[in-house]
């Protein structure tokens, strides 16, 4: 009998005693893949499982988009997404990178602009910024970040869509640092 006393008397003081509160979870990067462009001009880590979609442009160029959703510890979505603007065989126009940054910025009239600053992908110049917007499902405010690179009449829009508090995520940072323009 006092056996089970102290077996007893030793689980309630453990049950007593505080839960350890587990630390932060460091999130890990989803397994990335190396995509090369049909034509080699570019190359980017996208995560396995990404998907692609082509589609025809109004001025006669095509859209390239390769694309990547998952959800997070609270069930929202969040998402990665190159796309890669063709001109019209033939177009010798040259792209203003300002305006496509401010076209693709233009996408979210709500947004509160965070950050500018230039970037660039081998020989190609672009625009990195970033906008905060609210979510429209009541999970906090969302960061949106954007690069925009231009190169020989082709456009490359990079997308990362993740909470305030997932901006950082490995996921994101492996995406937005791997885009490498070639020619």
């Amino acid at each position: 009998m006092p056996l089970t006393r102290r077996t007893f008397g030793a689980l309630g003081l453990a049950a007593l005693a505080p839960l350890p509160v587990p630390g932060p979870v460091h999130a890990q990067a989803a397994p990335m893949e190396r995509v090369t462009g049909d034509d080699g001009r570019f190359t980017i880590d996208l995560p396995r499982g990404y998907t692609t979609k082509t589609s025809p442009r109004p001025d006669g160029g095509t859209m390239l988009q390769y694309s990547y959703l998952w959800k997070d510890s609270v069930g929202q979505y969040n998402a990665v997404e190159l796309a890669v603007v063709d001109p019209p065989p033939g177009s010798t126009r040259q792209i203003d990178i300002r305006e496509a940054q401010r076209v693709l910025a233009a996408r979210y009239p709500n947004a509160v602009p965070a950050d500018t600053r230039d970037v660039q992908s081998g020989p190609a110049q672009g625009v990195a910024f970033s906008m905060t917007v609210a979510s429209n499902r009541g999970y906090g405010p969302h960061t949106i970040a954007m690069r925009v690179y231009a190169m020989g009449g082709r456009l490359y829009e990079m997308l990362a869509a993740t909470r305030v508090e997932d901006r950082n995520d490995p996921t994101v940072i492996a995406f937005l640092d791997s885009l490498r323009i070639l020619r």
